[in-house]
Parts: C-alpha cells; structure tokens; sequence
C-alpha cells in the first residue's frame, strides 16, 4: 500500500493530476493494476488516503511543536516554528497538496475534514489556555479558530498563487507577525 500512495504523490510532483491515472500509479509502484485495486477501488481512494495521511502527519507535527512550546517557549519562536513545518510539509509533496487542495472536499467527506479541522483548533486552543505567554484574547475558542483558519488560508493561497515576493520566509515572517499581534499582548515575548 505504501508502494501505491509514494507512487501516486511522484506522479503528482513530477507529471501532475492528469497523469495519475490508476494504471499509472501500479506501473510506478510496480505492481498489477489487479494488485492496485485490490487495495484501492479507484483513484479517488488512493487520493483519500493520502489525505488521511497528510492530516496526520500535520497533527504530529502541530501535537509536537505546540507540545513543547506549551513549556515557555518564546511565542515567536514557537509560531514561526509550526508555519515553517507546515510550509515543509507542503514542500516535501507540492503537487499533492494541490490536488488535495483543489478536489479534497470531493474525495474526503465533509465530515472528515471538519473533524481534522476541530482536532488542529484543539491542539491550538490547548496550546493557548496551558501556555504561560500573555495572552490577550478571551475567548480562547474564537482564537484558536481565527488563528487556524488564517494560517491555513493563506498557506494555501501562497500554494495555488505562488505570489511574487512572497517566499517561505517572507510568509513566515508575516504570518508570524500577524499571529503574535493578534494574540500576545507583549511581543517581547
């Protein structure tokens, strides 16, 4: 199975959605396409399970970072620190992600991606209410939520526009800025 799913995130990055084709992906997999389906009933299959598996690797890398900067970390450090790793996960498979980014909604229920969402503005609201840094909104749900949905939009925007001047750092950097304006009442924090 593993085989199929890095097969597929290749062809993405290297050929692009057209050419994902399920006989595609078992000749890169190097396999049958009757072994491929025995796993996967059509492409869309494969697509949903890289997508339960990128929402899992997001949420340990959330879980991981927020975790240990629950402890003290400086705010700046700790939120360039989980933009960075989410902008590496994109990085590490661009053209999974759009697709993902693009047909995730017709190949993942609903349901699912809104249950990731709520697991990741968990994590952050956690990470927000145990967190000794000043934090100046009340509403810690409503926080965790901005926070998360700002984040993601413009991670997203950044993937599918590749906007001038606006490279890993630079986004960064901004959404940095954005995130600890919002949140932190002393920056120096």
């Amino acid at each position: 199975m593993t085989a199929v799913l890095e097969a597929t995130i290749r062809i993405l990055d290297r050929e692009g959605p057209d050419a994902a084709t399920t006989t595609r992906i078992a000749e890169v997999a190097g396999i049958s396409i009757g072994t491929l389906y025995q796993y996967f009933s059509h492409r869309d299959a494969i697509l949903n399970a890289l997508q339960d598996r990128e929402f899992e690797r997001a949420m340990s890398l959330m879980q991981r970072v927020l975790g240990v900067a629950g402890s003290g970390g400086p705010a700046k450090e700790v939120a360039r620190a989980v933009i960075l790793g989410l902008v590496g996960l994109y990085a590490e498979a661009p053209g999974l992600h759009r697709v993902l980014a693009l047909e995730g909604l017709r190949v993942a229920s609903a349901d699912r991606v809104h249950a990731f969402d709520m697991r990741v503005i968990a994590v952050i609201r956690n990470f927000l209410a145990t967190s000794a840094l000043p934090i100046r909104r009340k509403n810690l749900d409503a926080a965790a939520f901005v926070v998360f949905q700002s984040v993601r939009a413009s991670l997203l925007a950044r993937m599918l526009e590749s906007p001038p001047g606006v490279d890993d750092a630079t986004l960064a950097d901004e959404l940095t800025d954005m995130i600890l304006r919002y949140l932190v009442d002393d920056l120096a924090s």
